[in-house]
This record gives structure tokens, C-alpha cells and sequence, in this order.
């Protein structure tokens, strides 16, 4: 509200300024309400006198479309290096096999995010990005434990069976351990707390 006299005083490019944040409901897409304030401003810009201008100082969607993008381009180079080095240590084909699960991983996880309201933030993609790593570090442990068995002379259905039912526990627990960690930060007092 107003406050007279004013205890803060609030400066731009050397110029005496009024500030009004925006903060964003629950529920809302940042990139809409972005685009939503981008048109108020420029309307109400358009009514001012001379010499008034509206300036913006931060862009949050702009800050989420580049989080978007660092993503992609940390998933392109970490599909790169696993396909490299699944290709030069465990085969071309298990590198192949790695190499698909990713995509098809993401995308059920893409789609699942869509339908229960899940946006893209950077919460949500920090957590897809320790997510990657995991997915990762099992498929890596199924094709070898797969390898393994196929180079014992089981055929591939029973080897593939095997190597799922053997490493499934101990997967699920080292994801659970790795998740865990994570709980403390949920009930953080500051502002992590809420994510």
C-alpha cells in the first residue's frame, strides 16, 4: 500500500522509480502470466505522460525458457556421453538399448507431468535432471547383469528376465536411499521448503 512518509526509496537507471512486483498464484503457468503482464504493461504504458516510462527489471519466464532449454541441451549431451561410452565399454548394442530407454523414459514422464498438472519449472527439471542419472545408472546395471548372463549361455529371455528380477530390489532401494536424502529439504523452513 501507500506509505506516507515512504520508508523505502527506490531507484532505476539513476531515476527516482515506483516498483509493483507480480507474484503468481498457485495453479497458474508462469509463461502465460508472463505474457498476461507483458500486455497490462504495455497498456498501461500507453496511457502515461510524457516522460513516465514502464520498465521491467526481472522476466521470470524468460528465466524458465532458458532453464527449459539448458535442460535439453544437458539431456542431448548426456545421451551423447552414455552412447559413447556405452558404445566403447558394453557394445553397440547395449549402448542402443540405453540410448532408447532415455526418450521413451522422458516422454512417459513428459506426458504423466502434463496430465496431473506438473509444469515445467525449475524444480521440476532440476528433478528430472537427478532423475536422468538414475535412470541411467540402471540401465546400465540391467544391460550388464543382462550381458553377463547371455555370456553364460542363457538365452535372451530368460537372461533379460533374470537381469530385471535380480537387480530390481536393489535398484529400487538405491533410488529410495538417493530420494530420501532429498526429505529434509521438504520441511526447510525457507522458501525450498514449499517445493
Amino acid at each position: 500500500g501507500l506509505e506516507d512518509p515512504y520508508q523505502r526509496k527506490y531507484r532505476f537507471n539513476g531515476h527516482d522509480s515506483v516498483q509493483v512486483g507480480v507474484v503468481m498464484a498457485k495453479g497458474f503457468n508462469v509463461t502465460d502470466v508472463g505474457k498476461e503482464v507483458e500486455a497490462t504493461y504495455h497498456r498501461f504504458e500507453e496511457a502515461l505522460p510524457y516522460g513516465v516510462s514502464v520498465d521491467q527489471i526481472a522476466d521470470q519466464p524468460e528465466v524458465v525458457r532458458e532453464a527449459v532449454s539448458e535442460f535439453m541441451k544437458a539431456l542431448g549431451e548426456a545421451l551423447l556421453i552414455v552412447l559413447v561410452v556405452s558404445f566403447l565399454t558394453i557394445g553397440w548394442r547395449s549402448g542402443l538399448v540405453i540410448a532408447i530407454t532415455i526418450p521413451l523414459v522422458l516422454a512417459a514422464t513428459f506426458a504423466i507431468m502434463y496430465e496431473i498438472g506438473i509444469d515445467l519449472q525449475r524444480i521440476s527439471l532440476g528433478a528430472l535432471i537427478i532423475a536422468l542419472g538414475l535412470l541411467v545408472d540402471d540401465a546400465m546395471i540391467v544391460v550388464e547383469m543382462m550381458e553377463r548372463k547371455l555370456e553364460e549361455g542363457l538365452v535372451k529371455i530368460e537372461a533379460a528376465s533374470f537381469a530385471y528380477t535380480s537387480t530390481a530390489f536393489p535398484m529400487l532401494s538405491g533410488t529410495l536411499i538417493t530420494t530420501a536424502g532429498f526429505i529434509p529439504v521438504g520441511f526447510a523452513a525457507s522458501t525450498a521448503g514449499e517445493y
